[in-house]
């Protein structure tokens, strides 16, 4: 029942005409953006540290027209733009971890209170779309057992304590030995996918890296 409820939900997206998720602009079905943003995008993406000593690779920097298109995502319901956003993190992560070879892709997860009153996890929805752009497996790895407060609402001292033990391994044997990358929304401090990193290090996979589609561009 909840999967038709969802469905259900979903269907006058599928009525509406194709937008570009950066000026809203009716595209084609074909199109990712409107040919006037697609001017915008920047030649090169972001390179930026986590804690923990990860890396992590992101589209755009959190600002203008990007970080409003990722908010609507995010926080108004606008889950049609996942697959677009999808797309220009693939670009960044085949730009910056060309070198590299992954066996899975994995997402933050969300506290199952929070998913409920949200209806989706983002993280989780750009993870498929890019699976699915990417030819990788996406995989849920990691269950958040804590109820956090909202991280954007604290500084960077108290990022990192909201955090600390709010995250759970689900199946160490997926991870073990394997080449994980890992997806969110937005890195800013980094304290998020660095506490995951580290919930996902104690399975001993062989690599961790991180990919966001905006980014703060600030070393941490």
């Amino acid at each position: 029942m909840g999967k038709f409820k969802t469905l259900l939900k979903d269907i006058p997206l599928l009525l509406m005409p194709k937008r570009c998720p950066f000026c809203y602009k009716a595209i084609e079905q074909n199109e990712t953006i409107c040919k006037r943003c697609e001017k915008d995008i920047p030649v090169h993406s972001v390179f930026q540290g986590v804690k923990g000593g990860y890396r992590c690779s992101s589209a755009f920097l959190y600002k203008g027209k990007f970080k409003r298109a990722v908010l609507n995502f995010k926080f108004r319901h606008k889950k049609q733009y996942s697959p677009q956003l999808a797309f220009f993190l693939k670009k960044s992560i085949e730009q910056n971890y060309s070198d590299m070879v992954f066996d899975y892709i994995t997402f933050v997860p969300m506290h199952p209170k929070r998913l409920k009153r949200r209806g989706y996890n983002h993280s989780e929805l750009l993870a498929y779309d890019l699976s699915r752009l990417m030819n990788i497996p996406c995989v849920p790895t990691l269950n958040k057992i804590k109820h956090t407060k909202y991280q954007h609402d604290l500084n960077a001292k108290l990022r990192s304590t909201n955090l600390k033990g709010a995250f759970k391994l689900i199946d160490k044997k997926t991870v073990n030995g394997r080449s994980i990358l890992l997806i969110d929304d937005i890195i800013t401090t980094g304290s998020t996918l660095g506490e995951c990193a580290k919930t996902l290090q104690k399975a001993k996979p062989s690599q961790i890296c991180c990919a966001t589609v905006l980014a703060s561009g600030n070393l941490y």
